[in-house]
């Protein structure tokens, strides 16, 4: 039978309460709840981790990546914790760290979707609407009624002033999420089409 010492004991449950803390969205607590438990033990990994994902919530980017960094020098390969910094580096704008990122991990897992959808989503936001809409085919390929992808694919052929494919897209985005009828109709990217009689009949 396995035992744990009391130290081990006394971290489980500072751990366990944080984690609490974090679903009830109080995460300046929780946050205390997990460096109570690196003050113990610097260097656990669950604590560094969820911590870092608590900081980012509050917006404190910088530090919540100090933690990713730190987790990652007794874990390199950890592919959660990079793709956390992915997502941190999205939201401060540092795409070119978060695409070496993606492709370091697409390297070793070419299908990890998450990674794809960051990676789509980083070029959309550069303008290369065409690699995008490559990865949103890739993504396609392994979930066909993906919703979100297919209006992200709408989206992107919009920008590239493909408007018969945009709307093709669309509605294959619609006919799959109908809650997409209401996010187009409020879109205002999409603003040049509420006239448009087959846009209209696409999300109404």
């Amino acid at each position: 039978m396995l035992k744990f010492t009391w130290c081990q004991q006394f971290i489980m449950i500072e751990i366990d309460e944080g984690n609490q803390l974090f679903l009830n969205k109080k995460f300046q607590e929780c946050i205390r709840k997990y460096e109570i438990v690196l003050e113990r033990e610097p260097k656990n990994l669950i604590a560094l981790n969820n911590k870092g994902y608590s900081l980012s919530k509050l917006k404190k980017y910088s530090e919540a990546l100090a933690c990713y960094d730190e987790f990652l020098q007794n874990s390199p390969n950890d592919k959660t914790v990079l793709i956390n910094k992915i997502s941190i580096f999205r939201k401060t704008g540092e795409y070119d760290d978060a695409i070496k990122i993606c492709d370091s991990l697409l390297k070793n897992n070419p299908d990890e979707t998450i990674v794809l959808y960051h990676k789509l989503r980083i070029f959309k936001k550069l303008d290369r609407f065409v690699e995008s809409n490559s990865i949103c085919t890739k993504l396609l390929n392994i979930y066909p009624e993906n919703g979100d992808i297919l209006y992200d694919m709408a989206s992107n052929f919009l920008k590239l002033n493909d408007i018969e494919q945009f709307l093709t897209f669309l509605q294959k985005a619609v006919n799959v999420m109908p809650n997409l009828k209401n996010k187009s109709k409020n879109n205002k990217e999409f603003e040049e089409f509420f006239r448009n009689e087959r846009f209209m009949n696409i999300v109404s």
